[in-house]
Parts: C-alpha cells; sequence; structure tokens
C-alpha cells in the first residue's frame, strides 16, 4: 500500500505542481534522553522519498544523555526549549519553523517515518486540514499501548465525539501532519503532553478537517516512557474538561443540569409517595433537597446558555479580525 501511495505522491495528477516544487515540510521530533533511538528516527526520516522539501528540527527538553551529540553527528539542526514541557517545546519549534507543512513525532521509534506519506497525502490533495496517525486504527506490536492508557484513551476520545459531534479515535496521537498557519491558528495553552487533545478539541471547534489514518505503531525502544499515567491522565482529563467548557458550554452545563434533575427524582418521589399514601410530607428533608437540585440544575442551564452566547460572540469577534487581515 505505501509503494501505492508513493507512486500517487510522486505523479501530477495526485498533487498540484505549485505544490509538488514549492511546498516545504519539516520534521519536528521533541525529545528527552532519546539517546538510544533519535539516530535511527533521523535517518529513517531522511529516507523518505517524498514529493517536497523535507528538513528535521529536533527540540530537546533538557537531555542530560547523548541525544544532542547524535543530532550533531547526524548533521540535523536542533534547538533546546526555554520552557520544559512537550507542549511549550512544540510551540517553540514551530515559531522557529518556516515550512508550510509541520509534521510532529516523537523520537522513541515508536511511530514509523515511512508513514510520512501517508500523512502527507490527504494534505496536499486538499482533503484534510490536519492528519493524525491512528494508532487505535493501526496494526500495533502487542504491549505497544497500557490497557490503562487505552482505557484512558478511549474515555477521552468518547468525550470528544460526543461534545463535537465527531468520530475520533485517538485523540492523544503524537503523530500529526497539518499546515504551519493552522498550528497558529489554534489557541493553545498546554505544557505538556495534553497538547495533542488539545490541537484535536481546538481544530474540531473551529471547522478544520480532521482526517485519521491507521498508521504502523511499536513497542518504545530504549528509554522508559516520560507519560505518568495517572498524574498525566489527570492534567489530560481536567485539560479536556476545561476545553469542552469552552468551546461546547450549552452541551457541557447541559448534561450537569440533566445529572441534577435526575437525581431531583429521588426525593421528589419520596416526597410525592409520602404526600399520596399518608397525605402529608414527613421528610422535609427530601423537600428541601429536591428543591436544591432542581434549582442548580435550572442555574447550570442558564449558565450553559450565556456561556454559549459568550463563545459565540467571540467567535463573531475572530472571525471578522481574520477577515480584515486578508
Amino acid at each position: 500500500m505505501y509503494n501505492q501511495l508513493r507512486e500517487i505522491l510522486s505523479s501530477d495528477k495526485s498533487i498540484p505542481k505549485d505544490f509538488k516544487r514549492g511546498t516545504k515540510m519539516e520534521v519536528i521530533i521533541p525529545t528527552l534522553n532519546e539517546e538510544q533511538t533519535i539516530g535511527e528516527v533521523i535517518r529513517n526520516i531522511r529516507s523518505s522519498n517524498l514529493p517536497v522539501a523535507l528538513s528535521i528540527l529536533v527540540v530537546d527538553g533538557g537531555s542530560t544523555d547523548h541525544t544532542l551529540d547524535i543530532c550533531r553527528k547526524e548533521n540535523v539542526r536542533f534547538m533546546i526549549q526555554k520552557v520544559r514541557g512537550k507542549g511549550n517545546g512544540m510551540r517553540e519549534a514551530v515559531d522557529q519553523s518556516e515550512a508550510d507543512i509541520i509534521v510532529f513525532i516523537d523520537g522513541d521509534g515508536t511511530y514509523c517515518p515511512t508513514d510520512l506519506a501517508l500523512l502527507l497525502e490527504p494534505l496536499l490533495n486538499d482533503s484534510a486540514d490536519m492528519v493524525v496517525g491512528s494508532r487505535i486504527k493501526s496494526k500495533r506490536e502487542k504491549g505497544a499501548i497500557s490497557i490503562f492508557n487505552s482505557f484512558g484513551n478511549r474515555i477521552f476520545n468518547n468525550t470528544i465525539n460526543f461534545a463535537m459531534n465527531s468520530s475520533i479515535t485517538d485523540s492523544l496521537s503524537g503523530y500529526r501532519a497539518l499546515y504551519r498557519e493552522m498550528f497558529k491558528d489554534l489557541i493553545l495553552f498546554s505544557d505538556a503532553f495534553e497538547i495533542e487533545i488539545e490541537m484535536t478539541v481546538e481544530a474540531l471547534a473551529k471547522g478544520y478537517r480532521v482526517l485519521e489514518i491507521p498508521i504502523n505503531y511499536g513497542l518504545r525502544k530504549g528509554s522508559n516512557t516520560k507519560l505518568a499515567p495517572l498524574s498525566d491522565g489527570t492534567k489530560i482529563g481536567r485539560t479536556l474538561l476545561f476545553i469542552l467548557m469552552n468551546v461546547n458550554p450549552l452541551k457541557f452545563f447541559g448534561v450537569i443540569s440533566l445529572v441534577f434533575f435526575v437525581v431531583a427524582l429521588w426525593p421528589i418521589t419520596q416526597a410525592l409517595y409520602e404526600k399520596i399514601f399518608f397525605g402529608e410530607i414527613v421528610s422535609i428533608p427530601a423537600v428541601i433537597l429536591a428543591a436544591l437540585l432542581i434549582v442548580t440544575g435550572i442555574l447550570s442551564i442558564v449558565i450553559g446558555m450565556l456561556a454559549e452566547l459568550l463563545v459565540r460572540s467571540r467567535r463573531r469577534l475572530e472571525f471578522l479580525i481574520n477577515k480584515t487581515r486578508e
């Protein structure tokens, strides 16, 4: 399949001539102590046969091993990020890039550089604005994704799909390609691993076309994973809730309101039962609880409506600002 796609990418029918001749693509590799794999990743990227001008930028988070020495040996451009954290490194690297298309890939050897053509083709054919390599759709090595990480990823994906009416399968993938100008248009605040999920939700919220493709995914080679499932999972979940609250507040607060209304059914049922069968309400606390739950539910939906109004106003303002810049 890869050879067939490479033939398509090399033909003038698939890619406009101006894209083929002038498009620049830079592969950004965030690293932190990846001496055992970074050299192989760089060589595999360079061996890719792509119809664009290819460059590589390694952004290092403060490696204490020989990662940067290997980068020098491979004669690849690298930078040391000013603020630690994968999210900070990715934003700093994009600021230093002048390429039209940027590709993010981890330096631990889990993602296959030969899949670059698969990520590039939809962008050049204008069938997507951001292409994400899905580990869930892929043929991956056994144990490449732990059960805990897979479970958390599924929860995050289902939450995004419910809020955004999408069909995302791997919102946490670190292998993705997009136009540099699109990246700059996304509002990204995350410092660490949660930046991937932030990119996914922001792209969907702004109406960009997000396409997932199956990729090869293997076991991590050499160093241990930097991802702490519990602490980083908590950060990612908190970031996701904050993003969804700002992107689709009516649905977010609507669900909260529904929960309060459903819980209120229990004390309401108890009060009605006493009124019907005993002629009077004995459990006054149940009435008070039901009233509080209903009022809280109403307040939640009102807050959601006001927040939705603010979000829509902000989007209109952003649209007008961008239109005046054109």
